[in-house]
């Protein structure tokens, strides 16, 4: 069965990208849930929800983070017999067939699969057209070069076998900590190069910096590195989380430039390329002093949660 629901979070949505979303997905799958995260133009968002007939929004009076809202969507589609959950952030626009294509991939061993991501301010479509890519590729690890939340096809018999998304990390590094629990529950989660989706990744800029980065297909290259543009808020949680990752993973993965081993090159990173630099390094700052301090309560990979956190 590939019953399919796409999930939108969103929190402040710009409302002509976020109908451009709606838009594409809409006709794509049975039924589209927005959970909106206590914005402060939610009865705008619920309005425009009226114009999809198979579309639902629900309004949270408060921002719960990306991880709960989506625990509490996956628990909804669970209950009403759905197999899939496509997550989208608010910005993300699906090219045509694209779900389509996502479930044609998916097998008995793929538990996520995810397209091509576009970025807007790193790609235009007709690059993307231009590249030729394997129709499929695996990830090999959780965070470097991992598997992002927005446009991911996940399974919500291994999602809730692998006890859904932690919802302590709030945002940033949630989909790399569903990664590791989903590949460490010996699951596949798979790229489809055959279709894509418009994304941002921040607000990157390009800088006259070439970084070597390793791709799914396990060749070396040197890449035009793009500024984060993260904001000092989302730097918190950038730090924070990269430590909670390494404080329950790290014993099983080691050294794999993911977790804490990410968070002096982000430092350095931002401090070179970005404005507002003190903010930023106080909030990187704060961010590891929290991850050290934080309790966690790590979950083994095949516990089976009641309901999503």
């Amino acid at each position: 069965m590939n019953r399919t629901l796409a999930a939108v979070v969103t929190f402040n949505p710009d409302l002509d990208r976020l109908r451009q979303n709606l838009t594409a997905i809409a006709g794509q799958v049975e039924a589209v849930l927005v959970f909106d995260n206590g914005s402060g133009n939610a009865e705008a968002v619920e309005l425009l929800g009226r114009e999809f007939a198979n579309l639902i929004v629900h309004r949270s009076p408060d921002n719960v983070g990306i991880a709960e809202a989506l625990n509490q969507v996956a628990a909804q589609a669970r209950d009403h017999g759905f197999c899939w959950l496509l997550t989208l952030d608010q910005d993300s626009v699906a090219a045509e067939g694209m779900v389509r294509e996502l479930l044609d991939v998916a097998d008995a061993s793929t538990a996520m699969v995810t397209p091509y991501i576009v970025d807007r301010n790193k790609m235009t479509v007709p690059e993307y057209h231009r590249l030729c890519l394997p129709r499929v590729e695996y990830y090999t690890q959780a965070a470097r070069r991992g598997a992002i939340t927005s446009g991911c096809l996940t399974s919500l018999r291994v999602l809730f076998e692998v006890g859904c998304f932690d919802a302590g990390f709030f945002i940033d590094y949630v989909d790399y900590d569903l990664n590791q629990r989903v590949l460490l529950a010996g699951h596949r989660i798979a790229r489809a190069n055959h279709t894509f989706l418009l994304h941002e990744v921040g607000r990157a800029e390009r800088t006259w910096l070439r970084v070597p980065r390793k791709g799914l297909d396990g060749r070396w290259r040197l890449e035009r590195f793009y500024s984060f543009g993260h904001s000092a808020f989302r730097c918190y949680f950038k730090a924070r989380n990269r430590v909670l990752f390494t404080r329950k993973y790290g014993r099983r993965i080691g050294v794999t430039h993911e977790g804490i081993w990410q968070i002096p090159q982000q430092i350095a990173l931002t401090l070179l390329f970005e404005t507002d630099r003190r903010p930023k390094l106080a909030a990187f700052v704060r961010g590891i002093r929290d991850g050290v301090r934080m309790p966690i309560a790590p979950r083994e990979p095949h516990e089976r949660p009641d309901r999503a956190r």
